[in-house]
């Protein structure tokens, strides 16, 4: 689903924000990327849907070889949801207007289909009840489920997440985490940044350690939890577990 090989990114300032990195993502796989910050974890996930540049190197996405061409990038984005550290809901629509707006006006979809299908999504994050509601009105927790289903309403066929839990309160952390192991357990594409350890362990088909713009190790989560190879993950699962 995601081929990403020797990719580099500089800043104008001169950062070099990734050196060289590797990825393969394949289908039904859920791959966590956890590192330090300013490790490019964040940077690197936001190249495949060219939300971030690059200079050197190739993505391709579902077959579709990420360029400047914007029919392209509008293609991978078609195929790619994307789930922020903030919910980027607009305020002033309600929620089931959050979710109908992309599916209406980029796909050409039909209203009352989307419609019907926001309601679907809603009751299978678990807020069904929210619906005319306005994103204000609910909980971060809450917002971050409007988030999710939002991106499922494009009927992506990757998942994009970027610390998706990290904005928000301790007790709201888990329901969002429990929608995306759902998700998981559904068959999803996943690529998810995060430091959330137990989603790690117990979801992650493979988990990637990024720092300084490079990817140190790649393991399953047992042999990456319980005996990595590299001092650098040895220090980061030190420093955070």
């Amino acid at each position: 689903m995601i081929e990403a090989r020797g990719v580099e990114k500089w800043y104008p300032n001169g950062f070099h924000a990734l050196r060289g990195v590797d990825l393969t993502v394949h289908k039904g796989e859920v791959v966590v990327i956890m590192g330090p910050s300013g490790s490019g974890k964040s940077t690197f996930i936001r190249t495949f849907n060219a939300l971030e540049d690059f200079q050197k190197g190739s993505i391709v996405v579902d077959g579709i070889a990420l360029s400047d061409d914007v029919r392209q990038i509008e293609a991978i984005r078609r195929e790619v949801g994307m789930v922020f550290q903030q919910f980027n809901l607009f305020p002033h629509l309600t929620v089931l207007e959050n979710l109908t707006l992309a599916p209406v006006l980029v796909r050409k979809r039909a209203r009352a289909e989307v419609e019907r299908q926001a309601l679907e999504l809603l009751e299978r994050v678990g807020i069904h009840e929210q619906a005319r509601k306005y994103p204000g009105q609910l909980s971060g927790g809450q917002q971050q489920r409007v988030a999710i289903a939002r991106s499922l309403c494009m009927e992506p066929r990757v998942m994009l997440f970027d610390e998706p839990t990290s904005a928000l309160d301790p007790e709201m952390v888990q329901e969002v985490l429990e929608v995306m192991q759902e998700l998981a357990r559904e068959g999803m594409t996943m690529v998810v940044v995060t430091h959330e350890l137990r989603f790690a362990r117990r979801v992650a088909s493979r988990v990637v350690l990024m720092a300084d713009g490079e990817v140190v190790e790649e393991a399953p989560p047992e042999q990456f939890f319980t005996s990595p190879r590299h001092e650098r993950s040895r220090q980061f699962l030190s420093q955070i577990g």
